[in-house]
């Protein structure tokens, strides 16, 4: 926007044009600093983990769990999230964006 709002200044009579787009990339400006935090605690992974148990009759039983991970700063974070029995995908991604927020010091 700015680009186009010098390119305008240059073309005589555009410059209400040029005002107007110098006007829409500072508006644009003020939504991507708003959105910043959003878009951080959007970028993590929920994935799913198998743990394979013997029982003490020699069966095996398989669990299936909820974990989720993201960068907190050059570290990788796994976190447990939960059985997938207790919690649907969207719900595993709903808590592992509140418990990024709360490591990221984030949560409001």
């Amino acid at each position: 926007m700015r680009v186009e709002a010098g390119k305008l200044r240059d073309v005589r009579g555009m410059e209400p044009g040029a005002k107007e787009r110098e006007t829409e990339a500072l508006v644009l400006d003020a939504n991507v600093e708003n959105l910043k935090p959003r878009v951080r605690l959007d970028d993590l992974s929920v994935y799913q983990v198998e743990k394979v148990k013997s029982t003490a009759k020699g069966e095996t039983k398989t669990y299936v769990y909820w974990y989720a991970s993201w960068w907190e700063g050059s570290r990788a974070r796994n976190v447990y999230l939960g059985s997938t029995r207790k919690l649907s995908e969207e719900a595993a991604l709903v808590k592992a964006r509140k418990m990024k927020a709360v490591a990221l010091g984030l949560d409001q």
